[in-house]
């Protein structure tokens, strides 16, 4: 994993470019509830870091120097046993925020932060971030709003690995990854490592490959590495739905 090779591409940025990240801020799901004029007043703490696949965002207990929005690519967050091992907790998507709890808790990052794919993020720098708050506290009460919003958004994630099984966890993640105006063929990439999705997933590898092969077998996807050709998106809509036994 290499460490310190991400980017910032915010240095001579024209009205495009932060166009683009203010469209980031507004599709993430930490800012779902703010209107427009907050998002122009957060704005300008706002940096774009290109960050290249298996380079480390931060290490876990590293202060804090803000918060990030994945505007495209993905971001594993993990923490390393003392024997070395690695352990996913969580795969943060495109719209998906990191590293906030740091920023407000005023600590260290709980954990690290790596790039599975090359990424395009969106930081929200920690001192100018925490300085609009104290500027403008209108600011801050939508934020506590929005913030409410988003916890509620981990609780029905929480409940979705909770009491869906694990057929219907992998349904959902494959439709996740696909529009909603597709069709059967389309052909989607998984997006990360098979082990790292498995994690994302709460199962085991092991548990990933045998539902791959069943999927397979019952005529839902054909497989090739980790592209898939979805050849049957109503069975795996049911799935996701209902479960399989």
């Amino acid at each position: 994993m290499t460490c310190g090779s991400s980017t910032l591409y915010n240095l001579g940025m024209n009205n495009s470019d932060q166009t683009t990240i203010l469209q980031a801020m507004r599709s993430c799901k930490f800012f779902q509830s703010l209107d427009d004029e907050t998002l122009r007043f957060i704005h300008p703490t706002a940096k774009r870091i290109l960050q290249p696949k298996n380079t480390v965002v931060f290490h876990e207990a590293e202060p804090c120097h803000g918060f990030y929005i994945v505007e495209s690519g993905a971001v594993k967050l993990y923490k390393e046993s003392p024997d070395a091992k690695e352990h996913v907790l969580y795969v943060a998507m495109p719209s998906d925020c990191f590293g906030e709890a740091a920023l407000f808790l005023g600590q260290g990052y709980p954990a690290s932060a790596a790039a599975v794919q090359d990424s395009v993020l969106i930081l929200l720098r920690k001192n100018e971030f925490m300085q609009l708050l104290i500027d403008r506290p209108e600011v801050c009460f939508k934020l506590m709003a929005s913030m409410a919003t988003w916890a509620h958004r981990l609780v029905n994630s929480i409940e979705s690995l909770t009491l869906k099984d694990s057929c219907a966890r992998f349904a959902d993640y494959i439709l996740s990854l696909i529009s909603k105006d597709s069709k059967d063929g389309v052909i989607v990439d998984l997006g990360m490592p098979k082990q790292v999705l498995a994690s994302h997933l709460g199962m085991t590898g092991e548990t990933l490959s045998r539902l791959l092969s069943r999927f397979e077998d019952d005529g839902l996807i054909t497989t090739s590495g980790r592209k898939l050709n979805i050849t049957s998106i109503s069975d795996l809509q049911d799935i996701a739905e209902f479960g399989k036994g």
